[in-house]
């Protein structure tokens, strides 16, 4: 995304939505037609992480691939090597670097983009307040928690020409990471392989 639709995308989250009077129940309609138009998704993404004064954290950069159902991999190549898997019932974090996995419970995991992604939409949907902020050919969603005690306040997705090009989340802490999407595929046919872990000789297993 570049500077001017990076720009766009703040100010929207940040305006009123009440301006564009659109309902829940439409804009939640309208996310899931976007969603289900692919069941596989493939992207090379930025993540930069900030804190309440807009000072980045972290950045790193890498490629994902999901697809649905609960089939993901996220792999993050600078600052460090580390390859996120799971095929729906385990999640493997895998550090290339120090040649070591752990094993987690899906279930347990935080909220993140490939996680929204590849879930059920009608899912996802019920978890959420959906909003609708429309502006030329960039679309933003606005999805609020309907439960209090998750990890996060917020997240907005932003899409361009019905194509997915950016994620924000915002923690209970007021951190906001920002995701950006480039050279996007929709339902490109993606190997099994993809989303299973197999340790190689020499890396150390934790679960």
């Amino acid at each position: 995304m570049n500077y001017f639709k990076r720009t766009i995308f703040f100010i929207l989250i940040c305006t009123s939505i009440s301006i564009f009077a659109q309902s829940p129940i439409s804009a939640a309609s309208k996310l899931a037609d976007l969603l289900n138009q692919f069941t596989t998704f493939e992207a090379n993404f930025t993540q930069t992480t900030t804190d309440t004064q807009q000072q980045v954290m972290q950045r790193s950069n890498g490629r994902m691939m999901m697809e649905r159902p609960g089939h993901f991999r996220w792999e993050t190549q600078s600052p460090s090597h580390q390859i996120v898997i799971t095929s729906g019932k385990k999640l493997w974090v895998y550090d290339v670097d120090l040649k070591q996995a752990t094993e987690q419970s899906i279930t347990n995991s935080p909220i993140n983009p490939a996680k929204l992604l590849s879930g059920n939409t009608d899912d996802l949907l019920k978890q959420f307040t959906v909003h609708m902020i429309p502006h030329h050919n960039l679309i933003v969603f606005q999805l609020i928690p309907k439960q209090t005690n998750q990890q996060f306040r917020s997240v907005a997705m932003a899409f361009a020409h019905d194509k997915l090009q950016s994620m924000q989340i915002q923690n209970n802490s007021e951190q906001t990471t920002t995701f950006n999407f480039s050279d996007v595929k929709l339902n490109a046919q993606l190997s099994p392989d993809l989303f299973e872990f197999k340790a190689t000789s020499g890396v150390d297993v934790l679960k």
